[in-house]
């Protein structure tokens, strides 16, 4: 019976020819800002995932966490740029359409041995069907397992992260607003000490 179950498998797998990579990429975004008002940052970081189709994963006084589509993920630095100016900026890009593949093909390759050994189940005698029994959870479960590594890494694909860091802004009270730049090159001049003096 065990060989003619690992048959089965070693046929079902070399039955698949190899396919190319789609190319698939999941973003994530990294900010630190600078905000007179954190909790007017905070708001407004929330109010845009709400407002295109994203949700807050985590948020405190100092650190928001978005899941956005990827499509519009682009607008956060206008966001930012609303309430602070960029102090530091990182996006890393992850194709991960080789991995998805090998998940796909591997999810056909079980699926297929699992239809393969509900027909050995049903025409086995009755000391087979618990060795047949304990082969068929075993695929279920692995069928299970890659179907949900799949669908992490479509959400992945789907929805951008955003993590941004907030720092108060140098110099600012609360509830005053600051004379710094949104612009940190603009800041590094020392423009703001000058119109300060005068």
């Amino acid at each position: 019976m065990k060989r003619t179950i690992a048959i089965i498998a070693l046929c079902i797998f070399c039955g698949f020819p190899a396919l190319a990579a789609d190319g698939t990429f999941t973003q994530e975004y990294f900010y630190g800002m600078f905000a007179a008002e954190r909790e007017k940052a905070v708001a407004r970081l929330r109010s845009f995932a709400a407002e295109n189709n994203g949700y807050v994963k985590f948020y405190s006084s100092t650190k928001v966490v978005l899941r956005m589509p990827a499509e519009r993920v682009q607008r956060i630095r206008e966001v930012i740029l609303d309430t602070g100016y960029i102090g530091d900026e990182r996006i890393q890009r992850t194709d991960v359409g080789e991995s998805l593949l090998d998940l796909r093909t591997r999810l056909k390759t079980k699926e297929s041995l699992l239809a393969s050994l509900y027909k050995i189940f049903e025409d086995a005698q009755v000391q087979q069907t618990l060795e047949v029994e304990k082969e068929l959870g075993k695929v279920v479960m692995e069928i299970e397992n890659i179907k949900g590594r799949i669908a992490y890494l479509e959400d992945r694909i789907l929805l951008a992260e955003v993590t941004v860091s907030i720092n108060i802004q140098p110099g600012s009270k609360k509830g005053a607003v600051s004379g710094r730049s949104r612009w940190e090159w603009i800041n590094s001049l020392g423009i703001e000490g000058l119109m300060s003096s005068g």
